[in-house]
């Protein structure tokens, strides 16, 4: 019965994998041109010279080809599967035209069709890694999980190391309950490929599933930080927006591009799309922006300068008056950022977000009281803005009004309780006023909400610093010991909680355990004579003769030259008494 069984398994897997190579394929009639009215005339002169191309008696394939991407690349998702399916059968060698038609069916949510489909394309080019992927992938959510390994592990055999088809092991390990072993593979993906947000985001998953719930939140913050996720490079597909006419389809690609960090992140595209249509201004907002993201105040204000003036007539959004006055405080030119928010207010009314922007700009200019008065409009046109609640708090605690700021501060936080600067603010405000204690409610969210945030390490290894002293002070070594750490573990650089955790272990004769924080804070603080003292004391008491007489002299001449006679003393006590 077993064996019976296991046959019977075998045969539908065999079946599930082998089936779609039965499909045969068909030539189907050429496609009428369909309604062209509203398309850009490059697109119109080009479909049509290409179809009348294709329906020349003996034909090249080429020219039913380019007539299939210029469908392919602009939506007509129809005309172009009836030319995908005639190049299949009449050039039934090349993988190309299966891999179209899978992508075809892809977009119809046909998964069986999907299927057959790549496993042709598969047949006929074997070594396309990318076929690979979308085959295995697509098998994994039809529930074939035996053949959707099996195209994990061939597109991870011709790329080695590939981040995508691990991921999709884990996924398949997960899935047969092999948790153990996910969690190994998904940890050393995460190590190999650190800027892969995907693996981030499964690895808070299963953290989260664990009851770990900092480490979960820490790990999505990896995840955010690492960009969007991208689908990984797929040339027969990525050719094709060489033959997109279509504005928004070539706009959405570039931000894609811009949003993952790939290529030229869109400049190209968005430049295709500005030609098309030099009069809509939203590839010159685009492209602005990526200019803007490196920083490149010139051009980003070139191209906005450039749609303002393509465009007379279109209304431009207020972010483009915003990301203009970006570019020109790029530029250092203030004066200039306030005229574009102005004008952007004259043009449009009142927009929070310019009367935002403005008042970041007179801040910056020093003209405080202008500044409030344009934050506070911009508060009231949207109370919710947490950006513009924080501008208006930092300009109010520079003109003493520390009440208002912190009500600004607290609607900042009620509409985004994570935002990073607000959270830090109000810790520093509970820490300037004496109640360092307090921040602890500001500062946990923050860094666990941002733990590579270096502000946000930073106020917590001080918060952690100061509570362990505090607890030393009161005699809870206990306590302070477990603060000192705690803060260790977030900031090793911070010398001062490496020595005094290692001092405390040093007063309590733990001299093993005080090696490691004195020896860090000895690496941090070179010239610091105090570090060699304790160095060369728990050097000299746990056996380390040599390196305890050698860091000890040191220390003597780092006191002499620092005009400080009875650290160097004390190192000379302790040197004496070295065999």
């Amino acid at each position: 019965m077993i064996a019976a069984l296991a046959v019977g398994v075998a045969a539908y897997f065999v079946a599930a994998w082998t089936a779609p190579r039965q499909s045969p394929v068909q030539p189907v009639a050429l496609p009428a041109l369909p309604d062209l009215t509203g398309q850009p005339s490059e697109l119109r002169e080009r479909l049509q010279r290409a179809h009348a191309a294709a329906r020349q008696p003996n034909r090249p394939l080429e020219s039913l080809a380019e007539l299939g991407r210029l469908f392919h690349a602009n939506g007509y998702v129809v005309e172009a599967e009836a030319c995908w399916q005639t190049l299949a059968a009449e050039d039934p060698r090349n993988a190309r035209w299966s891999y179209l038609i899978a992508e075809l069916r892809r977009l119809d949510s046909d998964n069986p069709g999907q299927i057959a489909w790549l496993v042709r394309a598969t047949e006929r080019a074997p070594t396309y890694a990318p076929a690979w992927l979308r085959l295995a992938d697509v098998q994994f959510k039809s529930g074939r999980i035996d053949a959707a390994r099996q195209a994990y592990q061939k597109r991870l055999s011709l790329l080695p190391g590939d981040a995508y088809a691990r991921l999709g092991l884990v996924r398949v390990a997960l899935q047969e309950r092999r948790r153990d072993e996910a969690r190994s593979m998904l940890a050393e993906l995460v190590r190999d490929w650190p800027a892969f947000s995907p693996a981030h985001n499964l690895l808070a998953e299963q953290l989260a599933i664990d009851g770990d719930l900092p480490g979960a939140n820490r790990a999505r913050v990896r995840g955010r930080d690492a960009g969007r996720f991208r689908e990984a490079e797929d040339p027969w597909l990525d050719e094709l927006i060489a033959w997109c006419f279509d504005y928004d389809r070539l706009c959405v690609r570039a931000t894609v591009d811009r949003q993952t960090k790939y290529g030229d992140h869109g400049r190209a595209t968005l430049e295709r799309a500005i030609a098309l249509k030099p009069d809509a201004l939203a590839a010159y907002e685009l492209l602005g922006g990526v200019y803007l993201e490196s920083n490149d105040g010139e051009n980003a204000r070139r191209v906005y300068e450039r749609g303002l003036a393509a465009a007379p007539a279109a209304t431009p959004s207020a972010h483009y008056f915003v990301n203009l006055s970006r570019a020109y405080l790029l530029l250092q030119q203030p004066t200039a950022a306030v005229r574009v928010c102005r004008e952007g207010l004259a043009r449009l009314g009142d927009a929070y977000e310019l009367y935002d922007a403005l008042g970041a700009v007179l801040l910056e200019m020093g003209e405080r009281d202008a500044a409030i008065a344009a934050l506070r409009k911009a508060v009231q046109g949207s109370p919710i803005a947490a950006n513009a609640n924080y501008t208006l708090a930092t300009a109010l605690i520079g003109g003493g009004q520390l009440e208002e700021a912190v009500e600004a501060l607290r609607r900042a936080l009620a509409a985004e309780p994570t935002h990073p600067p607000t959270l830090a603010l109000l810790a520093q405000i509970e820490i300037d006023s004496g109640r360092w204690l307090d921040a602890i409610k500001y500062l946990r969210p923050l860094y666990d909400a941002h733990p590579d945030l270096p502000e946000a390490r930073e106020k917590m290894a001080y918060y952690y610093r100061h509570a362990g002293w505090t607890a030393e002070k009161a005699g809870d070594f206990t306590a302070a010991e477990r603060h000192y750490r705690a803060g260790r573990e977030i900031d090793p650089n911070d010398a001062e909680l490496q020595v005094r955790l290692g001092v405390l272990c040093l007063t309590q004769r733990r001299f093993a355990e005080a090696v490691d924080p004195l020896e860090a804070y000895h690496r941090l603080q070179p010239r610091e004579a105090r570090g060699a003292l304790y160095l060369g004391q728990v050097y000299a008491a746990t056996g380390r003769r040599n390196e305890a007489k050698e860091i000890l002299r040191k220390g003597i001449q780092l006191a002499e030259e620092a005009g400080n006679p009875g650290t160097a003393q004390h190192c000379r006590d302790i040197l004496q008494r070295l065999p």
